[in-house]
């Protein structure tokens, strides 16, 4: 099963965006309720907005926490902040009044228009057929076991990291392909700065203090037996290109990079990521 979609809702009617919740749910839809337009921006500028996929607007609702009444302001001033600060998501409009509905979709006609207590199905699977074609879920649904693993058991960060990585892994351009093995080579620290919250003894705190120290921590898991030979040859297949192109920009080498060099880099950090679930998930 997919990740659940997440998406707001502006809205200052709390008992209609309740009853939305759950048809919202029966489409892996999670919606984030806010009741004015200022507190939606202030969700959009935290960290927590960064899996949004899509925003549905009331057409007539208050512009400020400290408003008493709903404003016909609304739906411009929303329009033009979510064009201009979140360009990329899926954006719709929701009227409860039907004598509004043909205005309303003559005014914005490059925004889809519907009609509370008739076209909640409809607006639905429009929204999560438009958030299915947005990179970032594109990304998590094709490496979904990943994504899982991730989600499980590393921060917002990591996972931001590794989509923006995989998103561009058929790049060309150079400097791309040395920040993507920059950034693999972070991700495989990251794995093992996880790794030794629970298993200490798989990779001791000395290895982890101050720079990750991979060379130390490789021989350390070869040393005690702790993990097998195709997983310590893609951990030095990781290690060594990104640290020699990404992390140093060792350009003076025979070799050049490519896109395959990430390619084969970032595979191996994503089986990486499966040995290090299937050992945290050992008992004892």
């Amino acid at each position: 099963m997919a990740r659940p979609l997440e998406m707001l809702i502006i809205d200052d009617d709390t008992k209609y965006v309740e009853s939305l919740h759950e048809d919202a749910q029966r489409s892996q839809i999670l919606l984030t309720h806010k009741s004015n337009l200022e507190d939606g921006q202030l969700f959009l500028k935290s960290s927590k907005a960064r899996k949004l996929s899509g925003v549905i607007l009331d057409v007539v609702c208050m512009t400020s926490k400290d408003d008493e009444v709903a404003k016909s302001s609304f739906i411009t001033e929303a329009l033009d902040f979510f064009a201009r600060e979140a360009s990329h998501l899926p954006v719709v409009i929701l009227t409860g009044e039907p004598d509004q509905y043909k205005n309303l979709s003559e005014l914005f006609k490059r925004k889809k228009v519907y009609s509370k207590g008739r076209d909640e199905e409809e607006m639905l699977l429009f929204l999560k057929e438009e958030a299915l074609k947005l990179d970032r879920v594109k990304t998590i649904n094709k490496y979904k076991d990943i994504f899982e693993i991730i989600e499980e058991f590393f921060d917002a960060d990591t996972e931001d990291a590794l989509i923006n990585c995989l998103r561009s892994l058929n790049t060309s351009d150079k400097t791309q392909i040395n920040n993507n093995l920059a950034c693999i080579r972070r991700l495989q620290e990251k794995i093992y700065t996880e790794l030794n919250k629970s298993k200490p003894d798989w990779v001791p705190i000395e290895c982890i203090e101050g720079d990750v120290k991979v060379k130390a921590i490789l021989r350390h898991l070869r040393e005690g037996n702790r993990v097998d030979k195709k997983t310590d040859n893609f951990a030095k297949s990781i290690y060594e290109p990104a640290s020699d192109y990404g992390a140093h920009q060792n350009r003076s080498q025979a070799s050049p990079v490519s896109k395959y060099t990430v390619h084969s880099a970032a595979y191996a950090l994503l089986d990486l990521f499966l040995w290090f679930k299937e050992v945290v998930s050992e008992e004892g």
